[in-house]
């Protein structure tokens, strides 16, 4: 059993190891495919694998004590019925073979029952093992579709938004640059002071406080969503993982405001979500004491006090329509002395190519 424990600690540390160093590696390529989202499925496809890779480094440390609880709940359902049905039979036949061998008065039907039992033994053993980790992928794999969904989500309405901000501002008026650049940054101020004042007051809500609950007592969860079977598995993943939803979801809409996968971002709210899960007494301590610290940089953020980091999208789409600005001034701006002179080193480039 304490073997097995290990094991499953070791895989989901791997694991989440594994996938930090995915998000560093592949920033760049998730930054440009939320570029391009909007006519390439495969760009939309590779930005869901990097976005759940990077929640898979988050959450998974903090989701270890619910697998190994489910792994022992597994043990306790599946394995103790099976094995009592088999332990059953094997006592039946093990006296009817004890029988005929103190009739003969021999110990070599003996020896040979003791082999055959060891390996009907390990022959459930190894059953129970595949079954327990087929379920707990399967637990796991729809835990996970739960943030590959929110991801997808966020995505599309955050990128709306800002498209819709941009039009209102005005960002393709070129005589006005400089006050649309200064009114864009007070909008994204205003933005950023209210997602904090919001995420910083619901982290003392009752929803927060019940799904913070079920998160970081998995007795509780499964008392209360216990299903059996690869059906069961796929509902009790998906339940786990609208829990965490309800639980973190202030850290990754903040997240996704400030830098989207930024490592420091993502450590840090990592390490908040891990110690409200791990800290079972002080969990509920960490949510609040965090919310004040949300509320207090929100309000400051609003009165202009603080400059929050800007959101990656933004600038890059900022930078985009400028160097297209820019581009057509200079068209714009040729005299057509150069547009002719231009002309004539084209014939001139083509006549040489025909010689």
């Amino acid at each position: 059993m304490k073997n097995i424990s290990s094991i499953i600690i070791i895989v989901v540390v791997s694991i989440s190891v594994f996938t930090w160093f995915v998000s560093i590696w592949q920033y760049d390529t998730m930054m440009s495919s939320m570029m391009t989202f909007y006519y390439s499925p495969a760009a939309l496809s590779l930005f869901v694998v990097i976005w759940t890779a990077g929640m898979a480094a988050m959450m998974f440390p903090a989701i270890i004590p619910m697998v190994l609880f489910y792994n022992r709940l597994i043990d306790s359902s599946k394995g103790s019925k099976d094995n009592s049905h088999s332990n059953h039979i094997s006592q039946k036949l093990y006296h009817r073979q004890y029988n005929t061998c103190s009739d003969n008065n021999n110990g070599i039907p003996n020896t040979i029952n003791q082999g055959q039992n060891k390996r009907r033994k390990s022959y459930n053993l190894s059953n129970v093992l595949r079954l327990k980790t087929y379920y707990m992928m399967i637990f796991i794999l729809s835990y996970l579709a739960i943030w590959a969904i929110t991801g997808i989500i966020l995505l599309i309405g955050w990128s709306y938004a800002l498209d819709i901000l941009l039009s209102q501002l005005g960002m393709n008026d070129i005589q006005q640059q400089h006050q649309q650049q200064q009114k864009e940054q007070l909008s994204i101020n205003t933005i950023y002071g209210v997602l904090l004042i919001v995420s910083g007051i619901y982290q003392f809500s009752s929803l927060k406080a019940r799904c913070l609950g079920y998160c970081e007592s998995p007795l509780s969860f499964f008392m209360r969503r216990w299903r059996k079977g690869g059906v069961g598995a796929v509902k009790m993943g998906a339940y786990h993982g609208l829990y965490c939803l309800g639980c973190c979801w202030p850290y990754f809409l903040l997240m996704v405001a400030l830098g989207w996968m930024n490592i420091f971002w993502m450590g840090l709210f990592a390490s908040i979500i891990f110690a409200e899960k791990i800290w079972a007494k002080g969990g509920l301590l960490i949510a609040r004491i965090t919310g004040i610290c949300f509320i207090s940089i929100g309000i400051l953020s609003l009165t202009g006090m603080i400059l929050l980091p800007s959101d990656p999208m933004s600038s890059i789409s900022d930078n985009n329509m400028m160097s297209m600005d820019k581009s057509m001034d200079m068209d714009m701006s040729a005299s057509p002395s150069d547009n002719m002179m231009f002309h004539n080193e084209i014939d001139e480039t083509r006549s040489i190519m025909n010689m």
